[in-house]
């Protein structure tokens, strides 16, 4: 058994459930490894269209979910590594549209959907100073554990009860290929 040589790993899952911290990990463990935040490529759109268009999440431009998958092909044919992509994607229609497009340049890909009660989140963003109705990320807990309990989810990792660790050692089984 070996480890693919390149990939696509998309660490999806509510705000605040560990995503970043489980891609970070990974990394260590995977030579020839990059992370791709799409958060990045989100808060360029926003700074440019804000003053003329903004919806409050920056996955509603079409652009952006054109740009994620054009920045990681780019980034898998200039650099030959495998991705890491730890971003959360609740819409189902959103999820369906950058995941199929990236796809078609790679089929190599791997999606796993970190999960855990509402509370636990909660607890977790707390923790990390961000409290209150308010605060974006707690206002999207309750509409992004519900949408990824749908079936287009598939491959779900128990992130209540398991650490960024365990998560990890259950990724890397998880992408070996012969």
């Amino acid at each position: 058994m070996r480890l693919c040589n390149k990939a696509i790993i998309w660490i999806n899952g509510a705000f605040g459930i560990g995503k970043t911290t489980v891609a970070q990990k990974l990394q260590k463990r995977l030579p020839n490894s990059l992370i791709f935040d799409p958060e990045e490529v989100g808060f360029m759109l926003r700074s440019i269209l804000k003053p003329i268009d903004w919806s409050g999440n920056f996955q509603d431009y079409p652009m952006w979910r054109i740009l994620v998958p054009e920045v990681a092909r780019l980034l898998e044919q200039d650099y030959h590594r495998t991705l890491i992509v730890p971003m959360s994607i609740c819409r189902s229609d959103y999820f369906s549209e950058v995941i199929d497009n990236m796809k078609k340049f790679d089929q190599d890909f791997h999606h796993f959907c970190l999960v855990a009660s509402v509370e636990t989140i909660q607890q977790r963003l707390t923790a990390r100073g961000q409290s209150g109705t308010e605060d974006w990320a707690m206002s999207q807990i309750d509409e992004c554990v519900r949408s990824l309990h749908s079936e287009l989810f598939v491959d779900k990792l128990d992130a209540e009860t398991k650490s960024p660790d365990q998560l990890v050692e259950q990724i890397l089984k998880k992408i070996k290929v012969s």
